[in-house]
């Protein structure tokens, strides 16, 4: 008989289907199948293979216990996101009449699990998840009630595939591996807690980097460009690095921290290090000096701003510039501050005819060798030579008494960073995300004023 005209003349075969025997109607032309067989494994089997799997046996052995197909085990352990009531119950009495939320095998709850629980479509689900579509208070909350029960939480890697943003911001950072040695000289506690500011304002998470500088061999563009950041914040990447220009080439969003040399479509923030310097020594003309030298390094691009501030200032002030005052060395940056080399140049500068009255360190750390090294000829700081640094270290205000130095605001330059990186991920053009802070000269009592 057909099941939807009731007509039981005119029935004729109409081929197998899964093992059945399908029919077709003469007088309605529907095609139906009277007994289908039955398929797949009994309720009861499959109940069995939870119960073995949560004793901790491995579906391979399941499969052979029960004597069915070890990929229908699998399956199983797989697609079913919770427990049954009648499982449940098994492994635990107290739970009788109840579904547990515990899901199989550690595996994390799906939006499939979510649907059957609130008994509702998929699509229901993802209505509610991205807040659209029309739907009962009964159905959000039976929507709601499930997701609690199973701990389900959307997957962060799907929405990030789907939206093409994982809201997470990469930051390269160095000096990180000794911090703890040396905090009261470090950049990074200042830079990071402007950078983790202002990424909890934007609604961004961090991912931090490690192993720069002391395994930077290990850094690659493709670890940069495997989804998992929108852009990435590189603090004080070296001169022409090749991963940088590559990154930049693939069109990863990046602002560079700490200097301005940077390839074609990345940002930066940086201080004006070419004028904070020639402040300095416009400083030091009013206070008397004449004879003004410099010290610092070929290998950090702020390094050669500074430089070039330094000349800059001496060109202001009409005082001819003497190459025998700056103390260069190119050798590798942790070879030029050992004390050895603060000497020999100090000792350099002490047979010239006229010594220097004044030096500014490329950075408070280079003005504290310095100073030492006069000190260790019996030259006092700042009596007979003053001294001063760049950076504004928190240990600058213990350096030789209180270090004269160049202020760099360290959190404000983190949070515009950040600010200036989501505006190149939302579509900003890179001359917007260009920024040059103005620095502070703070005075302290590593410099004096002179009687010519």
């Amino acid at each position: 008989m057909c099941p939807k005209c009731g007509v039981s003349e005119g029935q004729v075969k109409a081929g197998m289907h899964g093992g059945s025997q399908r029919y077709k109607c003469s007088a309605c032309r529907r095609r139906y199948t009277p007994e289908p067989s039955k398929r797949g494994y009994a309720p009861e089997v499959r109940e069995q293979a939870v119960l073995l799997h949560a004793e901790g046996l491995k579906s391979g052995e399941i499969a052979r216990r029960l004597g069915v197909n070890s990929q229908s085990v699998r399956n199983w352990l797989q697609r079913d996101g919770v427990v049954t009531a009648s499982v449940a119950e098994k492994l635990d009495p107290a739970h009788s009449g109840k579904a547990s939320s515990v899901p199989l095998g550690k595996r994390r709850a799906t939006i499939n699990d979510v649907a059957a629980r609130a008994e509702v479509s998929r699509a229901t689900v993802s209505n509610f998840l991205n807040d659209k579509g029309r739907m009962s208070e009964s159905t959000r909350s039976r929507i709601q009630t499930a997701m609690d029960d199973l701990h389900f939480t959307p997957s962060a890697l799907v929405r990030a595939i789907r939206r093409q943003r994982t809201r997470i911001l990469g930051v390269f950072i160095f000096g990180l591996s000794s911090l703890d040695q040396n905090i009261g000289g470090s950049l990074a506690p200042h830079l990071l807690a402007g950078i983790s500011e202002a990424g909890d304002v934007a609604n961004h998470n961090l991912l931090l980097y490690t192993g720069w500088t002391q395994h930077a061999d290990r850094h690659s563009a493709l670890e940069y460009l495997d989804g998992h950041i929108d852009g990435l914040i590189w603090v004080a990447p070296p001169l022409h690095d090749a991963t940088l220009e590559r990154v930049a080439e693939a069109g990863l969003p990046v602002v560079a921290l700490l200097t301005r040399h940077v390839p074609d479509g990345v940002g930066y923030v940086n201080v004006d290090n070419i004028n904070g310097v020639a402040r300095m020594v416009e400083m030091l003309v009013q206070q008397g000096h004449r004879r003004i030298a410099y010290i610092g390094s070929l290998h950090d691009s702020n390094f050669l701003d500074r430089r070039d501030g330094y000349r800059k200032g001496l060109e202001q002030a009409r005082i001819e510039h003497d190459p025998r005052l700056e103390g260069i060395d190119d050798q590798t940056p942790d070879r030029v501050r050992e004390p050895s080399f603060f000497q020999a140049m100090v000792d350099r500068w002490l047979l010239l005819d006229e010594r220097p009255t004044a030096v500014i360190g490329g950075d408070d750390g280079w003005g504290m060798g310095v100073g030492k090294a006069f000190e260790a000829v019996g030259l006092r700081v700042p009596e007979d030579v003053s001294i001063t640094g760049v950076n504004d270290t928190p240990d600058a205000q213990w350096i030789l008494g209180g270090l004269t130095t160049i202020n760099q605001p360290f959190r404000q330059m983190g949070i515009l960073a950040v600010e200036r990186l989501v505006a190149m991920i939302e579509g900003a053009p890179v001359e917007d995300c260009r920024i040059t802070v103005t620095p502070e000269i703070i005075v302290r009592s590593s410099s004096r004023e002179i009687t010519p």
